[in-house]
């Protein structure tokens, strides 16, 4: 199998057995060389090479720890021997049983001798290693010598692993497998193969990874990105750094189709880092390393068809942190292939969002499928909906309204937890889909009547509904209430307060602001579709924006709730591998 080229002998005190990986790089175990500064290392195929002297560039301080018997060493030059070659990550050396062979260097046995084992399974034990057996009840045991030799499935070739200690009975020892020696040494991370990811990303992702700083543990890093019901972290120590957790994620976590939590974790990092050019980078990896549009899985919402303008969304949420009673946690997704994947999350004050938003919707425009018309929604707090997200900035460098730039609306965060109402708002879209153009209920400003009747009349309709008034009375906030719980897809109205007079005369009617508004809703917004409604009013933000006239446009501050529940999947959920 031509393995034994790259075999080498390491002698520092103790002698123990080792592996070239790359040309000047060797992988021992720790407790060969441990309190060394430097070791003699030899070919054994390769005698007239002589012998080399390596520097100990990790391990060298191991004091016997259970965990992490993992060494490298330098050689002094680059020597010309064909590196050993890893097997796939995930590569089975258990099932269907293979035979595993180790090159060791036990006492009178400087040349090496080879052994021959098994690994009746691939279960980590102590989540560290894993268990070896002699092939034969006569071949060779492991013993003294044997430490650091690479465990090779003989039909390959392979690299699957490195010995670290042997049994006192039995001949057999353990292993720890190459996903484990990645995790102890991040240099070999563009060594073993990572199945749909080349080694040049993997390498590219650890040196970016390895160029940021987060004062908060691995762990509480990692359940930031993958939320409550995330896989458990390896079993013992737990992770060891920020890429234990990028590395966990690429080689122990399945991820359910379309999903890609590798990304979800570069651009959580990214959004934290202080050094723009890493930032910028782990942006770029994060966007060129998601899932392309997976299948449709029974968990998802059925993508709208031909009844009105296919979208590229963009989803912002915003919802209180339970930090402090400013804090507020911003999440930006960018949508494709109907699922959401994850730009960039963070814990803000308030007055940091609109900043925060305008900066990463950039970010998320680079993830969105272009063949679709761009649709940026919040999902904000009940008592955000009127917040004028639409009057923000388009970027620093951009003043426009972001609602003149891009088609913007709102969603009622709340409504979009509840799956009751995403339910009825999928029946909702179902009826309004198969209409000609958009029935609106009007709600006139100044009105007194009881919301939960309201509730009850709006759910008997598939309609939209305009308010004459904005929420900012606790009467005006229950009727725009009584629109959410009748799951009502499509609600507006002005942002200006009335303050005419409201008798039901002529004058009275002509006086009101919120009535005039709902007369033009109805004269220009009736003959559209409902799923065309969010590209049309940019256009009148446009108008009224641009407009000159002594009174405001009637569509300046105009607030447009549009909730399509099948446009904005929810979250993804991630499983772990079994072998783990």
């Amino acid at each position: 199998m031509g393995s034994e080229s790259w075999q080498v002998r390491v002698g520092a005190g103790s002698v123990g057995s080792g592996f070239l990986v790359t040309d000047r790089h060797v992988m021992t175990c720790a407790h060969v060389v441990a309190g060394a500064e430097r070791a003699e290392v030899t070919f054994a195929q390769y005698p007239d090479l002589g012998s080399f002297t390596a520097s100990v560039i990790v391990g060298g301080d191991w004091h016997g720890e259970v965990r992490g018997d993992v060494a490298v060493l330098e050689l002094e030059r680059p020597v010309n021997v064909t590196p050993a070659r890893f097997a796939v990550v995930d590569a089975p050396y258990a099932h269907p049983l293979a035979k595993l062979t180790a090159y060791g260097f036990p006492q009178d046995y400087d040349e090496g001798i080879l052994g021959e084992f098994r690994s009746a399974s691939d279960q980590l034990i102590a989540g560290e290693w894993v268990q070896l057996e002699s092939w034969t009840d006569h071949g060779q045991p492991l013993e003294e010598g044997f430490s650091g030799a690479a465990v090779v499935r003989e039909d390959t070739g392979e690299v699957v692993g490195m010995v670290t200690a042997k049994h006192e009975r039995g001949g057999g020892g353990r292993m720890l497998p190459s996903r484990v020696l990645v995790r102890h040494w991040p240099g070999a991370a563009g060594l073993v193969p990572v199945r749909d990811h080349s080694p040049e990303a993997v390498a590219r992702l650890r040196d970016l990874v390895q160029g940021c700083a987060d004062d908060r543990a691995p762990e509480a890093v990692y359940r930031s990105v993958m939320g409550p019901l995330a896989p458990l972290p390896p079993v013992g120590a737990g992770f060891l750094s920020l890429w234990d957790v990028a590395w966990f994620l690429l080689t122990e976590v399945t991820p359910a189709p379309g999903t890609a939590p590798w990304a979800d974790f570069a651009a959580y990092l990214a959004d934290r880092t202080q050094d723009p050019a890493v930032r910028s980078a782990l942006y770029q990896w994060a966007g060129d390393h998601r899932s392309g549009t997976a299948p449709q899985g029974p968990g998802n919402r059925p993508v709208p068809g031909d009844g009105g303008a296919k979208w590229s969304p963009i989803l912002v949420e915003i919802e209180r942190s339970g930090a402090d009673h400013d804090a507020y946690l911003v999440s930006v997704y960018a949508i494709r292939g109907g699922r959401s994947q994850l730009v960039a999350s963070n814990t803000l004050a308030k007055g940091r969002v609109r900043e925060y938003v305008s900066e990463r919707l950039d970010h998320a425009f680079r993830q969105i499928d272009r063949s679709g018309d761009e649709l940026i929604a919040f999902a904000l707090p009940r008592d955000w909906l009127g917040e004028p997200v639409d009057e923000w900035h388009t970027s620093a460098e951009d003043p426009t309204p972001l609602g003149c730039s891009h088609p913007v609306v709102v969603m009622d965060l709340g409504r979009r937890r509840q799956s009751r109402l995403q339910f009825m708002l999928d029946k909702a879209w179902q009826t309004l889909e198969r209409s000609s153009g958009t029935a609106w209920h009007r709600v006139e400003c100044g009105s007194a009547q009881d919301p939960t009747r309201l509730t009850v009349r709006l759910s008997k309709q598939a309609t939209a509904v305009g308010y004459g008034a904005p929420p900012e009375t606790d009467q005006a906030r229950g009727l725009l209430l009584a629109g959410l719980n009748a799951a009502v897809p499509v609600m507006v109205w002005q942002r200006s307060i009335c303050s005419g007079r409201h008798g039901g005369d002529a004058t009275a009617e002509r006086s009101c602001v919120g009535a005039r508004f709902l007369d033009a809703l109805q004269e220009r917004l009736t003959s559209l579709s409902p799923a065309d409604l969010p590209g049309y009013v940019r256009e009148l933000r446009r108008e009224a924006y641009e407009a000159e006239e002594p009174e405001p446009h009637w569509a300046a501050g105009l607030a447009l709730v549009w909730e399509d529940p099948r446009w904005f999947p929810e979250a993804n959920v991630y499983s772990q591998s079994p072998v783990s």
